[in-house]
């Protein structure tokens, strides 16, 4: 099979969404031992194109809905020779600290991020 797996997209947008935290200086490992846990509780994906396992790839990854009790993110992902959008997705992750069920306060300043466009 020479597609690209769908259940390899679920990685990808991992990356985007790391990388989106890390660019704006956020450290996952820092609100891990804060004791705070972004899990997806949502994952929506439209496939559009397939994508092969030759193809290279350009993901986009930008803040849908500015954060509360949960951060929704949008990713897209490109073939780079050809600018085809291959799919969409938007995912919601819950954003809590598991030991005082609060809310990081850092994460709720990132109103003034959400028209940025992370790209790897």
């Amino acid at each position: 099979m020479s597609y690209i797996h769908h259940s390899n997209y679920l990685k990808y947008y991992e990356i985007g969404r790391l990388g989106w935290l890390k660019n704006l200086g956020f450290s996952y490992r820092k609100l891990e031992e804060e004791d705070f846990i972004l899990p997806v509780i949502r994952a929506n994906t439209i496939f559009r194109k397939p994508a092969f396992f030759e193809d290279e790839l350009i993901l986009e990854t930008s803040l849908l809905k500015l954060p509360s009790y949960s951060i929704e993110f949008e990713y897209k992902i490109f073939k780079k020779k050809v600018s085809e959008n291959v799919c969409i997705r938007q995912g919601k992750i819950l954003d809590f600290n598991y030991t005082s069920r609060k809310i990081s306060e850092d994460l709720k300043g990132l109103e003034n991020e959400k028209d940025k466009i992370f790209t790897n």
